[in-house]
C-alpha cells in the first residue's frame, strides 16, 4: 500500500514518525523547504518538497492507494485541491483533523477579514499570531504599521511578504512555535498589545499557551473561527493505517543501582521517580520546579542532552510536548528505555501501575484506551495483595 501523507503539521509529522516505528513506507508532501528541514529523517518515509496544484497532484498520486490530508487547519483551499486529486488519481481520502479547543470570553470572527474589520474599531497594539498569508488583510487597519506586531516564521518568504506590505522591521517577531505561556506573556507585554489575533490551532498549535498569557495579562483575544469540516482523529487514522500491535511484554529488570532519569517533577514524576527508588534505582530527577522524593538527585534546572549519559531508562514528564518528544528521540538514538508521559507512542516501555505485597510485586498497563480501567484492576489487585499478606 502506497501513502501519501500531505504534511506541513506537528499532526503529519506525527503520523510519519509512527508509520516509521512500524517499519511501513510512506511519502511525506510538504510545501516549502523550511517544511522539509522541521521534519526529521525518518526510516521508510520520503520527503517531497514543492508545491502542487490540483493536477501536479493526481499525477503525484496515480500509484497511491491512500492520501492523508494532514494539512493546515485553516489551509481550506489546498485541502480541496488534496480532494479534487484524490478523486482524478482513484485515490482513498482521509482527512486528519485537529481536536478543537474550547473557547470561552473571546470575540469570534469567521475569518482575517472579519478581524481587520473589528480591528478597525478599536484602539491600542496588537498581537497578530495568524501567520502570512492573511496579513494583508490587515492593512486596512487605521495605522495598522504602528498598531500591529505580527508574528510569522522565521522564513523568507514570511518575511518578504512582511516587508511588502510595510511592516516596520521593529514590529516583526521571527519565531517558530508552539510558545510557553511564559514566552506569550513576554511578546504581549514587550508589544505592549491590548489585542491578540489568532486561529483555532488547537492544543498543537499553541492555542492554551496563547490563551493563558492573553488572560494574566488581560489582553483582549480575537478568535478566527476554524472552517467546518468532516474527517477523522488522529487516533482514528492510526488505526486505519497502522497494523494492530500486540501487547507489550511485562519485563521485569533489575534497577539496583541502575542510573535512571526523571525529567520533571510534577505530580507524574514525583511518584515515577518515588516508585523507581523503591525499587533500589539511582534516580535523577531534574526539573526547575516541584520537589523530587528523599534519595532522589534533584537538579532544579531545564532539561539538557547530556543528562542522559550513563542512564538505563528515562521517563519524560514534563508539562511541555516539545521537551517530551526531544528526550524520546534523544533515547531512540541513543538505545536508552524511555517512557513518555503524555504520549504512549513515544514509549519503548511503559511504566506501569506498581503494587506490591505478600512478596509480590504486580506491574499493570493497559493498551491506552481506558486508564480508569487500569486504576480499577489496581485497587483490586492492591486488595488482593493485602489479604495475602495477612494469610
Amino acid at each position: 500500500m502506497k501513502t501519501v501523507i500531505f504534511s506541513g503539521t506537528s499532526e503529519g509529522r506525527s503520523l510519519c514518525e509512527q508509520l516509521s516505528r512500524a517499519g511501513q513506507q510512506a511519502v511525506a508532501c510538504v510545501a516549502t523547504e523550511y517544511g522539509r528541514q522541521v521534519m526529521p529523517e525518518l526510516p521508510g518515509i520520503r520527503v517531497h518538497t514543492g508545491r502542487m496544484d490540483a493536477t501536479q497532484m493526481a499525477d503525484f498520486l496515480r500509484d497511491a492507494e491512500i492520501a492523508v490530508d494532514a494539512t493546515h487547519p485553516y489551509a481550506v483551499e489546498v485541502s480541496k485541491n488534496i480532494r479534487q486529486a484524490c478523486q482524478q488519481a482513484g485515490c482513498r481520502y482521509l482527512r486528519l483533523l485537529r481536536p478543537k479547543t474550547q473557547v470561552e470570553g473571546a470575540v469570534h470572527v469567521p475569518d482575517a477579514q472579519a478581524a481587520a474589520d473589528y480591528l478597525a474599531q478599536t484602539e491600542g497594539a496588537v498581537l497578530l499570531t495568524v501567520g502570512s498569508k492573511e496579513l494583508h488583510c490587515f492593512t486596512s487597519v487605521p495605522d495598522y504599521a504602528e498598531r500591529l506586531w505580527p508574528r510569522v516564521l522565521p522564513a523568507e518568504a514570511s518575511m518578504q511578504i512582511c516587508k511588502k506590505l510595510g511592516f516596520p522591521a521593529a514590529h516583526l517577531i521571527l519565531m517558530q512555535g508552539p510558545f510557553s505561556e511564559e514566552l506569550n506573556c513576554a511578546l504581549i507585554h514587550m508589544s505592549g498589545a491590548k489585542w491578540l489575533v489568532t486561529k483555532d490551532t488547537g492544543e498543537a498549535g499553541g492555542l492554551p499557551e496563547k490563551l493563558a498569557a492573553a488572560k494574566k495579562c488581560g489582553c483582549r483575544v480575537i478568535l478566527i473561527d476554524r472552517p467546518q469540516e468532516d474527517g477523522l482523529m488522529p487516533e482514528q487514522v492510526q488505526q486505519l493505517l497502522l497494523p494492530q500491535k500486540p501487547m507489550r511484554f511485562p519485563l521485569f529488570v533489575d534497577l539496583a543501582g541502575r542510573r535512571c532519569l526523571v525529567v520533571g517533577c510534577g505530580k507524574i514524576g514525583a511518584h515515577r521517580a518515588e516508585v523507581l527508588l523503591r525499587y533500589g534505582a539511582e534516580v535523577i530527577v531534574v526539573a526547575p520546579e516541584g520537589e523530587a522524593p528523599a534519595g532522589a538527585v534533584h537538579h532544579r534546572r531545564a532539561f539538557e542532552p547530556d543528562d542522559l549519559d550513563g542512564v538505563f531508562l528515562a521517563t519524560a514528564a514534563t508539562d511541555c510536548r516539545k521537551i517530551n518528544h526531544e528526550i524520546y528521540t534523544l533515547c531512540v538514538q541513543r538505545e536508552i528505555f524511555v517512557s513518555t508521559a503524555d504520549n504512549r507512542d513515544e514509549c519503548t516501555f511503559f511504566f506501569p501501575a506498581v503494587r506490591t505485597g505478600a512478596n509480590l510485586s504486580v506491574g499493570l498497563v493497559s493498551d491506552g484506551s481506558d486508564h480508569k480501567k487500569t486504576a480499577r484492576a489496581a485497587r483490586a489487585i492492591e486488595q488482593i495483595l493485602k489479604e495475602e499478606s495477612r494469610t
